[in-house]
């Protein structure tokens, strides 16, 4: 096997954090969703137990979106740092 740069080990790592997290997110919400689905219901109030399962899933859902979030900001900030550096590189060229 060839010698992985740095670049290519963190874009490795970043990308199994976040098939991490989606696999994560996949997994509770049909778990739950098939929990709340075959119980019957009254149309009128939801049974506390659904709620508690609904009030996961939220929480599981922000902590995922967020995750993500994070590591794209992240990824898109270091595009726009390398885009800037250049333009600036080349504005300063083309100035001497």
């Amino acid at each position: 096997m060839k010698d992985l740069t740095a670049e290519q080990i963190e874009v490795r790592v970043w990308a199994i954090i976040a098939l991490s997290l989606t696999f994560i997110l996949v997994v509770s919400v049909v778990s739950i969703i098939l929990g709340v689905l075959f119980v019957e219901h009254d149309m009128e109030n939801i049974s506390p137990i659904d709620d508690k399962f609904l009030s996961i899933l939220k929480d599981v859902m922000m902590l995922s979106i967020g995750a993500v979030g994070g590591i794209a900001g992240r990824q898109g900030a270091k595009a726009a740092a390398t885009f800037l550096r250049s333009k600036n590189d080349d504005s300063t060229r083309a100035s001497a």
